[in-house]
């Protein structure tokens, strides 16, 4: 293809007008009887999206944070409650340090489709997707050079194989050691009697108050931290070493050791919790979220399936090239052809998975409804253009998502997974395709689209419990928060074709050979910024009428 490309463009020949189509839509129809085959593969890729008002954000930035906390890991809540009690730091968070994530998608797109010209003035069309989509995802957790916000949490040791008999032994001698003091002082404040001389006895109020925040607390080490016992369990992060939380726990138990031994003299040192000794790395990190939210691994994900396929029709509405493909190729001046269309965009696709937060879907998998009108402007025998208008009607539907309290957050747990209705955003779009004609192999083209979508609109409120068992709203309506977008996109390309040379009987088989590219350039509402490379095969064969070679003249095959 290469040197026959190369052979052409080297090899001058008569210019005509419009006899090699161009990259992007136009308004052409096909003849009564002819139909056109066509098979294209396009590669697009991209890895930073156009956030509200234009600026660029990586795609990973929502999957990434300076402070992996309770903000966005929803399960990590009752955790922060419980530690802001036991150090007494009601406005302290938790973190289990910073999280970064590279996360680039690639979609590899093969479209088969099929036109049919029934008349002169009307065309069919069926289109065939079939994507395979890849998410290339590297996490990590606590990175080696990241020293900002660093983890004020990590694995609790007496999960750890190797630590955790010690770890809960440790624990439930404090726990122990908290119980036994409140008892002993304790029965001493049921048997005071008036004239006791017990220290206990004679500032009662401050011994019981001593009492129930030692059990209070003990009760607190050993739900969070752990003693072995199948009662409590603890939680799967304690305070690191060192941490604000940590030295505030060891302090109360320092305080509380201090008061009990007031009333008891042999009441001794107590045990300290056992911290964590180490962040969480990349690894327990991954595992963690999957377990607790219930979704695939982290990591990269490939899936292929088929696309939203389209049926349509195309009726052409004028028409000044002429009747025939040599008045069209020898046109001189200025000549214009208009069409309209319409077709359904089936809902064949498979959307984003819910309980995979990198899924990459392969089409809305929704019912659409687009008119379409395209004008073809032919200027001399060289330049002719093409000018599209699209505007698609996305109709209401039912699917599953996960509903967050935060917009965009992606870690959302299972139970959080709700039926809602959907109806995405009605869109616009104006595209422009000026084309240069070198003979009658080659064509040149570049293209300009602007497409403009409506807010997404979600509905459904939903009533449940979240995992501590408190019961919980969920709102649909924040799923569709900043999807309103815009988009700009620029490309262009080069065409071979046999078309004119095969009407002239200078070429066996009718084809045109397209390859382009586009890029978006600018954006908003989230549009990814992407970068698609295409490769087309066309072929032209008759299923009813005329041949589609006309009769060689003596005039044409002089040429």
């Amino acid at each position: 293809m290469c040197a026959a490309l190369s052979l052409v463009a080297i090899i001058p020949r008569n210019s005509h007008g419009q006899r090699v189509l161009g990259a992007g839509e136009d308004a052409t129809v096909l003849p009564g009887g002819v139909v056109r085959w066509t098979v294209q593969v396009g590669w697009s890729a991209y890895n930073e999206v156009y956030t509200p008002g234009g600026p660029l954000e990586r795609l990973a930035a929502r999957y990434s944070s300076d402070s992996l906390g309770a903000a966005q890991l929803e399960m990590l809540r009752p955790l922060r409650t419980s530690l802001r009690d036991l150090a007494q730091l009601p406005n302290a968070d938790v973190t289990l340090g910073p999280m970064r994530t590279d996360f680039t998608a690639r979609v590899t797109r093969s479209e088969f489709a099929l036109d049919i010209g029934l008349t002169s003035r009307l065309m069919l069309t069926a289109r065939v997707p079939y994507e395979h989509t890849i998410s290339e995802v590297v996490v990590d957790v606590n990175p080696r050079n990241e020293l900002r916000n660093p983890a004020n949490i990590g694995p609790n040791p007496a999960f750890i194989s190797g630590q955790s008999l010690a770890a809960a032994a440790q624990n439930k001698r404090l726990v122990d050691s908290l119980l036994n003091a409140s008892d002993i002082v304790l029965a001493r404040l049921n048997s005071c009697a008036a004239g006791s001389t017990d220290p206990v006895c004679a500032d009662q109020a401050r011994a019981r108050a001593l009492v129930n925040d030692a059990r209070a607390f003990a009760s607190g080490i050993a739900r969070t931290y752990g003693t072995g016992a199948d009662t409590a369990q603890g939680n799967a992060f304690v305070p690191m070493r060192n941490s604000a939380f940590q030295s505030s726990i060891v302090g109360r138990v320092e305080s509380i050791n201090a008061s009990f031994k007031a009333y008891i003299a042999n009441v001794g040192t107590w045990d300290t919790p056992v911290a964590a000794g180490a962040p969480i790395t990349a690894v327990q990190a991954t595992t963690y979220l999957s377990d607790s939210l219930q979704v695939a691994p982290l990591g990269l994900v490939e899936r292929s399936h088929l696309g939203d396929i389209e049926l349509g029709a195309k009726v052409l509405l004028l028409d000044t090239f002429g009747s025939n493909p040599a008045a069209r190729a020898h046109r001189n001046g200025f000549g214009m052809r208009v069409a309209a269309g319409a077709f359904a965009r089936l809902a064949t696709g498979q959307l984003e998975r819910p309980d995979d937060i990198f899924d990459i879907g392969t089409g809305d998998a929704q019912t659409d409804f687009e008119g379409n009108a395209a004008v073809d402007f032919v200027f001399g025998r060289r330049l002719w253009a093409s000018v599209v208008g699209r505007y698609g009607a996305q109709l209401v539907d039912q699917r599953t998502f996960r509903i967050p309290d935060v917009a965009r957050n992606p870690f959302i747990m299972k139970y959080r997974e709700q039926v809602v209705s959907r109806d995405l955003g009605d869109y616009l779009e104006l595209e422009a395709s000026p084309r240069w004609v070198y003979n009658d192999y080659l064509a040149l083209s570049a293209n300009y689209m602007f497409r403009r979508k409506g807010e997404d609109k979600y509905t459904g409120m939903f009533t449940t419990q979240d995992p501590t068992g408190q019961p919980i709203t969920l709102d649909a309506s924040i799923l569709g928060m900043d999807t309103e977008q815009e988009e700009q996109r620029i490309g262009g390309g080069v065409t071979f074709s046999t078309l004119r040379t095969y009407d002239q009987g200078r070429s066996r088989i009718p084809l045109e050979v397209q390859l382009s590219h586009w890029q978006s350039i600018s954006g908003t509402g989230y549009a990814p910024k992407q970068f698609t490379t295409q490769v087309q095969l066309r072929y032209y064969t008759r299923l009813f009428g005329a041949p589609m070679r006309p009769p060689r003249t003596e005039a044409s095959s002089s040429r």
